[in-house]
Formats: structure tokens, C-alpha cells, sequence
């Protein structure tokens, strides 16, 4: 039985997080021994190396351009105390905030899959979006380090795999090999399709840190409701999900409803009750709230030229928009006002079931693991 350790700086909070724990879950009973590794352990087992952890964060969070997030891991931890490197594989995932430097990596001689959530692997330190090359100093003096670093990376024997083309074809400028493309898995015991009760037009907006971050469109949902309020005459329903109530613009009221952070079976109901699920994202690796949605027959609102509109099929299990003009919105809810039954939400559903479920992606996880 392989030994297979999980490495990611968190399984609990964000959507990295929860499409590793998704992972390591689609894989539970498929014949390895898994074990999961992240900064709670760095905690219980080793308060030293933790304590450098903490100064580390502190320092590149000085240096780094405050607008971005941005992870260096350069300084080691020397990881040691909890028998990682023991394993046969290491599955890394979202390592970022110093955790797991790359000194650590390039020093392994065990096998490796990367699951690259992110942009960060083919950047300097930025997460999200291509890094513009404008540094201090001291900055600088750490990026050269990390550019010599990240190339022995490109070149180490590690299999990358990516959740999308997006990841994938950014991953491919850097690094001159072949890249496996495997999406997030979604549980399709939670998030399985259910019947809409009524014709209702109602919208949801939500998921992991998306009224924080401007990327996940939380500048664009609030003129996005005030437009479907003028151009439905009022019959319509918004429900927000994702945020304690006191972060959201708006009083709960007959079209407005706030939930804050709730369970994943509660989510599931959400999309069950709507009509459309927004995913304003600019720029998404994946999207588990997109694949999440459709595998309950909900279809997805999104905008084009990111990894969300690879999941959507304009008009077959969602709608496209062109840009952030919200023109095009306003054709949108022209055309659906006109076509209210246009979608087969039980198709969508079956559809998305074949591609995300966790019997679909844990084969082609299970034979990675078995390649060699």
C-alpha cells in the first residue's frame, strides 16, 4: 500500500483548501495510506521551527507589495518531526505564507505531484494574476534568490498537475514539460441535483472569502442587484452566502437574504432554490463554487477568458458575459425573462456528475499515484 502525505499550508479555510481536503476525500478506501500535513502540525510538533515560521511571515509581509498576496518560502522549516519524507509520494498543494519553502522541495528525493492551485508556481511571489516587475530593493534581493530556485523546481522530476487549461497553459510558459490536467472534485453525495419547487427568479453569490476580494467580484454583485431590481420590476430574489451579515451592503428583506459561513449540505440547498448561481471571479484557477453549483442543476453566470467560463457552455448549462459592461447583463436578463424554462437543470447536473464527481476524478488521481 503506497504512502501518499498531503501537504498544503491548511485543509480547513479557502477554496485550495477545501479542493485539497476534496481530494484526499474522493481517494479514502482506494487502496493508500494517506496522510495529511500542514501548518496545525508544523504547531503540535515542532513550536521552534513554528516560531520561525511566524517571524519569516512577518518579514516578507514587510518587503512585499501590500496589494497582492504574495508568498516567498525561502527559509526552511526543516519539517522533520512529523516523518513526511518517510512517505512514497508527496502531494503538495497550496503551500504559500512561508509554510513550505522551496529549498525543502528541491531537496526531496520523493516522488512528487503538485497540484497547482494558483498562479504563484510561474511567478516570482504573487498569487493571483501575472507579477509586474516593480520591486524595493530588499525585495529584489529575495526575488533573485527565488528565480534561481523556481527554475530548479521547473526542472526537478515533480508531475504538475493542473485544475484547469488557465493554470495549465500559464504552468506551460515556464515549465517545458508535459502538465496533467485533472479538475476538483465535488461530492456528489452533498451536491447531487434536485427538482426547483417554483418559477422563481432568484440569484446566489458566494463561496470562500468573495465579499473581501475584489478579484471574486464582490466591486460589480451590488450595481448587479440594483440592475436586476430596475429591469424585473422587483420580482426577483438574491441570496448571499459566504460572509457574517455585518460585512454585506444590504438589510435582509423580501428579494434579499444573508447567510453567513454555512455547511456544504446548506450550500447544496441554496443552489437547489436557485435560479443562477454568479461567478464574478476575474481571475479563478478553478472554481469549486461553479462546479458545485452545476452539479445540482444550477446553472452558472460568469464572465469569459478564465478558468470559470471552462466549465460553462454559454446557454447550455449557463451564460457567458462578455465583460464587466453590465450592458450585456441587461441582454441577459432580457433573454431569461423571455426564456424563463430554457435550461434542463437535470442534464446540467448529470453532465457536470461525469466530469467532477469524486468516482470520476479519484481514477484518474488513483492511476497518477500508480504511474509509476
Amino acid at each position: 500500500m503506497k504512502k501518499i502525505t498531503h501537504i498544503s499550508y491548511t485543509f480547513e479555510k479557502g477554496g485550495a483548501a477545501k479542493a485539497a481536503s476534496n481530494i484526499i476525500n474522493c481517494l479514502t478506501g482506494k487502496n493508500f495510506k494517506i496522510k495529511k500535513y500542514s501548518i496545525i502540525n508544523l504547531w503540535r510538533t515542532d513550536k521552534i521551527n513554528f516560531i520561525k515560521f511566524l517571524l519569516a511571515n512577518l518579514f516578507f509581509k514587510l518587503i512585499a507589495n501590500k496589494e497582492k498576496k504574495h508568498s516567498f518560502n525561502y527559509f526552511s522549516l526543516n519539517h522533520k518531526n512529523d516523518n513526511i519524507f518517510s512517505s512514497d509520494i508527496l502531494h503538495l498543494h497550496w503551500i504559500g505564507n512561508e509554510f513550505f519553502s522551496l529549498n525543502d522541495i528541491i531537496k526531496s528525493s520523493n516522488r512528487i505531484i503538485w497540484t497547482v492551485h494558483d498562479d504563484w508556481l510561474r511567478n516570482f511571489t504573487q498569487h493571483i494574476g501575472k507579477q509586474k516587475r516593480q520591486f524595493n530593493f530588499l525585495e529584489n534581493f529575495f526575488l533573485k534568490k527565488i528565480s534561481i530556485l523556481k527554475n530548479k523546481i521547473y526542472n526537478k522530476d515533480i508531475t504538475f498537475v493542473a485544475p484547469s487549461n488557465y493554470i495549465k497553459r500559464n504552468l506551460e510558459k515556464v515549465i517545458k514539460k508535459k502538465i496533467i490536467l485533472i479538475q476538483h472534485p465535488v461530492d456528489e453525495k452533498i451536491f447531487r441535483f434536485k427538482e426547483k419547487k417554483n418559477n422563481d427568479l432568484t440569484f446566489n453569490f458566494g463561496g470562500s472569502n468573495v465579499f473581501f476580494d475584489k478579484n471574486k467580484g464582490s466591486d460589480l454583485i451590488f450595481n448587479i442587484v440594483k440592475n436586476t431590481k430596475n429591469s424585473t420590476n422587483n420580482k426577483f430574489k438574491f441570496i448571499f452566502f459566504g460572509s457574517n451579515k455585518y460585512k454585506y451592503q444590504y438589510q435582509e428583506n423580501e428579494n434579499i437574504k444573508l447567510m453567513s459561513y454555512i455547511k456544504p449540505h446548506e450550500i447544496a440547498g441554496i443552489f437547489h432554490k436557485s435560479s443562477f448561481s454568479f461567478v464574478l471571479s476575474e481571475v479563478e484557477s478553478f472554481s469549486l463554487v461553479a462546479a458545485e453549483s452545476l452539479m445540482c442543476g444550477c446553472p452558472v453566470i460568469c464572465f469569459d477568458k478564465n478558468a470559470v467560463s471552462e466549465l460553462v457552455t454559454h446557454k447550455k448549462n449557463g451564460y457567458i458575459l462578455k465583460d464587466k459592461n453590465l450592458g450585456d447583463y441587461k441582454n441577459f436578463i432580457k433573454w431569461i425573462c423571455k426564456n424563463p424554462n430554457h435550461f434542463n437543470r437535470k442534464s446540467i447536473a448529470l453532465d457536470a456528475k461525469k466530469k467532477f464527481s469524486f468516482k470520476a476524478i479519484s481514477k484518474k488521481y488513483a492511476e497518477l499515484y500508480g504511474a509509476k
